[in-house]
């Protein structure tokens, strides 16, 4: 009988394993040697603005960061991973109690010779610096295919922007060096592209600097198709490599709103807006409007199948402000939905609170953001209920590229709406308008969304209107230049209470300037002109400036500018709230800007 009994109980155990899997990985035991090697393991620790910014909802902060984590088959058979296993735990410990905001692998199966990454968004002090990071990549087999053991540290050297130019075989690297040794680059490689050159500006750093590669691909890639580049980095004898990645997608400037109307389509075109929240088709394509498009919360497949492939979508829009209401895997399964309708378009997401930029900007192809700085709400808190320094604009613009790097970033900037806060003067006035502008493009903005262009209320301050479309003017001669240079830390020397952002490209230097000698004011921010205003700017060693103009709303404007000792002195009459400079290498450049400027007012006068 005691037999029976036990032969019956081994039947029951033996029918429960065949019914009903184990905790996956919950053995630990190891069944095969490793087959993929762990690239590079990039890190960077969450960060924002926390001093001169305090959001409203800041009680629990982010104290993680991003982890993503390179890795080859060394193989000549296709590996098949399983889940992971950080520190000793498994997949399912780390999402299911919230330690990651989510994760991401670009391919659950790695074929033969293949590269590829997986994201892992840590929210909590596991994933902060100086952490212990143990990794196991586990595969079908449950054996550890790969496995990696490290202290997580932000690496001095970061591809800051990976740029794809419109013939898709063409890349533009920005690599910022923020360590204090001597180093240099070598050739950039694409994993899976096969590159035909590698040429640099700026290879050899003695210390903090930046640098940039012009990557030539053999073949075009493949739209949504996943980019990554390998940077050598050589520091005395040591030698490594950085890698970097984002998908495939030709980066483009818009000049964009979110309302259009039938009876306003030709004002935009007028005010140089080519882009707004529409869905394709109609009017809009007379003007020659394209449209971002909303897709929602679960995403609406319809509406992917019904405008997927046409010529004048810009991109998927998922969702305005999730992180107000909406859990960051949420909007990561939204992500993932839409890549699998579609690949021929790149996924958008707009954000508002820079607390939480390091778990949403990531999951999209083009972030966003929307803070404003004077009577509209606000995620911040302000010193006066009407408005607060321009200048928060920038910090959150800032916080958001640094979130979203190497994935170029776009910004709603404050334009026409029917906001409340301030009852004297709902709308921000031409000179906070263009402030607000011209720090987000200071910030590394590669695209202007203003927020808004309301009929009625435009028709109430009309100076407000003509001031986008004015400041259009300077977008349409320089989106191409803003696309193709990055921030970078020059040293600049300047006037007190006035802001200086230099960014570089490969042939220019751009100065974007503020005044913030302003007072907060109930109906509009009083100015202080500054004068006679000298700017120093030590300048990269590609660079090596002809001549130096402004960008205004009035058109290109020279200005006087000597080099000496690798720097350029610049001096401006004078200084009310803003201005852009750039500093060329090639007079042509000066007289291209010029005609530009000729086109965008030619086009203002067009009857459509």
């Amino acid at each position: 009988m005691r037999n029976a009994l036990m032969c019956l109980l081994s039947l029951i155990i033996a029918g429960a394993a065949a019914a009903q899997t184990a905790q996956v990985g919950a053995s630990r035991t190891v069944r095969s040697s490793e087959k993929l090697k762990i690239e590079y393991v990039h890190y960077r620790p969450a960060e924002w603005e926390k001093e001169k910014i305090v959001e409203f909802e800041n009680e629990i902060e982010n104290r993680g960061g991003l982890v993503y984590v390179y890795y080859t088959n060394t193989t000549e058979k296709p590996v098949s991973l399983y889940f992971y296993r950080i520190n000793g735990q498994d997949t399912s410990y780390w999402l299911l109690n919230h330690f990651l905001a989510w994760d991401r692998e670009y391919h659950s199966t790695i074929a033969p010779g293949q590269t590829t990454v997986l994201e892992l968004n840590g929210t909590t002090a596991d994933f902060g610096p100086d952490k212990p990071f143990e990794l196991q990549l586990v595969d079908r087999a449950e054996g550890i295919a790969a496995k990696a053991e490290t202290t997580l540290k932000k690496d001095p050297v970061q591809v800051a922007y990976i740029r794809v130019l419109p013939d898709m075989q063409t890349l533009e690297v920005h690599v910022r060096h923020e360590g204090k040794g001597a180093l240099s680059y070598g050739p950039i490689t694409v994993p899976g592209a096969e590159v035909t050159t590698c040429d640099w500006v700026g290879a050899e750093q003695k210390g903090p600097g930046h640098a940039i590669a012009r990557v030539s691909l053999a073949a075009p890639l493949a739209p949504a198709s996943l980019l990554m580049v390998r940077l050598p980095v050589t520091e005395g004898r040591d030698e490594r490599a950085v890698f970097a990645h984002r998908r495939a997608f030709a980066d483009e400037f818009p000049i964009g709103t979110w309302t259009g109307r039938d009876d306003t389509l030709a004002t935009l075109r007028r005010l140089h807006i080519d882009t707004f929240v529409n869905h394709p088709g109609g009017d809009a394509e007379k003007y020659g409007l394209r449209s971002m498009v909303h897709t929602g919360v679960p995403v609406n497949a319809d509406t992917v199948k019904k405008f997927s492939g046409h010529p004048s979508l810009v991109c998927w829009m998922l969702q305005d402000e999730p992180d107000w209401s909406i859990a960051p895997n949420i909007m990561l399964h939204c992500d993932t939905a839409l890549r699998q309708m579609d690949s021929t378009r790149p996924t958008f997401i707009t954000l508002c609170r820079n607390i939480k930029f390091f778990e949403y900007a990531p999951i999209s192809d083009i972030p966003c953001q929307d803070h404003y700085s004077v009577t509209a709400p606000s995620s911040s808190k302000w010193p006066k209920f009407y408005g607060t320094r321009l200048e928060e604009t920038a910090w959150y613009t800032r916080d958001l590229k640094t979130a979203s790097e190497p994935k170029g970033v776009w910004v709603w900037s404050q334009g026409i709406h029917g906001w409340g806060e301030r009852p004297k003067r709902t709308v921000p006035t031409p000179e906070e308008l263009a402030v607000q502008l011209v720090l987000n493009l200071g910030r590394g903005a590669k695209g202007i969304l203003w927020f808004n262009h309301d009929k009625k209320v435009a028709e109430k301050y009309p100076d407000a209107e003509e001031a986008m479309g004015r400041w259009g003017r300077v977008m349409r001669v320089l989106r191409e230049d803003f696309l193709a240079a990055e921030k970078a830390a020059l040293p600049v020397k300047a006037p007190d209470k006035v802001d200086v952002a230099p960014l570089v490209s490969r042939d220019k230097v751009l100065l974007c300037l503020v005044n913030t000698d302003y007072e907060i004011h109930p109906e509009a921010y009083p100015f202080q002109e500054k004068t006679n205003v000298r700017l120093t700017v030590d300048l990269p060693s590609w660079i090596q400036p002809v001549k130096a103009v402004r960008v205004t709303p009035d058109g290109v404007k020279p200005v006087e500018m000597s080099i000496a000792k690798g720097k350029a002195s610049i001096t401006l009459e004078r200084l009310y709230d803003c201005d852009i400079l750039a500093l060329v290498n090639d007079e042509a450049d000066v007289t291209s800007m010029e005609a530009e400027y000729q086109q965008a007012l030619a086009d203002e006068q067009k009857v459509y």
